[in-house]
């Protein structure tokens, strides 16, 4: 048994009839229980498990684990847990939480306690496959979870988009951190508006279109100008609509260029209590078809061929529960990619389409 390539997995996600593709063994790893290619009874594995003290988990092999977490049997939320712990978003997470929750803002904000996490952030992008942390960044979440979960995915995005320009080492760390504190503003903005259940009022919106100018004073002279400006501006458009300033074109930093695109990425790809989250695949063309007004065209369309290059050729999760491979993502319809499963090759439609993407661990 090579333990390095083993995960524990909860036996109450298991269900009668599923194929094993590898063998099992218990919790420990040393007694296997069932063989590769063997159909699963419950019953009967509750019944191997009472020999070894009732186990409530066991230990399969890396295939096996993403089959399993894969699969419909297994609710959305415990997915989406068991993928973030795997691949250390959870850690990371709670990193980003236990700083933006001091009650003292100026006690963390500061290159000494921030700029280890944005180099955690980067490591990640250097040990995972992209698409695995698509699957964290994308998993459709019930409520919008917090600043502190959208600034860790634009973080993430933001590096990234970083490599993508071909940017070195350092100025990718730089855009993570801009990710990371380009909301931080936030923070000033009454609890009672930035978390409403519904749609803001134009007198809250206009409170809430304040969050980059707080953003810009907690800044300051803390971190690379880069970082503050990013903050600034990832609202501005290139013609001159957005906020808070209004500035147009050169004006705007590529960094906070970078930013806008990763922020409204993040937000399209979450719900809210007055909108639903939408698959990735049809944020993608949301954005090649300019939906989200007085972006870098350039860089939405380098946005746009590195994703589908990292979404081709990989699994996928149709809407009758069964896998296939995407095999070409037409650049105009992302929505609607061509798929494979054994010898068919199709198109998906309104009534077969994707639901989400199988996990890389």
């Amino acid at each position: 048994m090579d333990s390095e390539n083993m995960k524990i997995f909860p036996v109450e996600y298991l269900w009668d009839g599923y194929v094993l593709n590898n063998d099992i063994f218990n919790q420990t790893g040393a007694v296997k229980l069932l063989p590769k290619g063997e159909k699963i009874v419950k019953s009967k594995l509750d019944k191997l498990l009472c020999y070894f003290g009732n186990d409530k988990n066991i230990m399969v092999y890396k295939d096996t684990y993403i089959d399993l977490i894969s699969d419909d049997h297994v609710p959305l939320n415990v997915r989406q847990k068991m993928t973030e712990q795997s691949v250390g978003y959870s850690e990371l997470q709670q990193n980003v939480d236990s700083l933006f929750h001091r009650a003292d803002l100026n006690s963390w904000l500061s290159s000494e306690s921030v700029e280890p996490l944005a180099e955690e952030i980067t490591q990640k992008l250097i040990d995972f496959d992209q698409i695995t942390i698509f699957s964290c960044i994308s998993f459709p979440r019930p409520m919008d979870e917090g600043l502190q979960r959208h600034s860790l995915n634009v973080a993430l995005l933001n590096g990234m988009q970083a490599e993508w320009l071909g940017l070195g080492g350092k100025e990718v760390k730089l855009y993570a951190l801009a990710g990371l504190l380009h909301d931080i503003g936030k923070t000033m903005i009454p609890e009672e508006i930035l978390n409403a259940p519904r749609k803001l009022t134009p007198e809250e919106l206009a409170v809430m279109r304040e969050h980059p100018v707080h953003s810009d004073h907690l800044l300051g002279t803390r971190f690379d100008d880069s970082v503050r400006l990013a903050a600034r501006q990832h609202h501005e458009k290139l013609d001159g609509s957005g906020y808070p300033d209004g500035i147009s074109g050169d004006a705007i930093g590529m960094c906070a260029r970078v930013t806008a695109i990763s922020d409204i990425f993040d937000a399209m790809v979450s719900a809210r209590s007055y909108k639903d989250a939408r698959l990735p695949l049809n944020v993608l063309t949301m954005f090649y078809d300019e939906e989200f007004k007085g972006l870098d065209r350039r860089l939405v369309m380098l946005f746009l061929k590195n994703m589908r290059a990292k979404y081709t050729d990989h699994e996928v999760m149709m809407s009758d529960g069964k896998k296939a491979v995407i095999r070409y993502i037409p650049p105009n319809d992302t929505a609607h990619p061509i798929v494979q499963r054994g010898e068919e090759v199709r198109q998906v439609d309104k009534d077969w389409y994707c639901k989400n993407m199988v996990t890389i661990l």
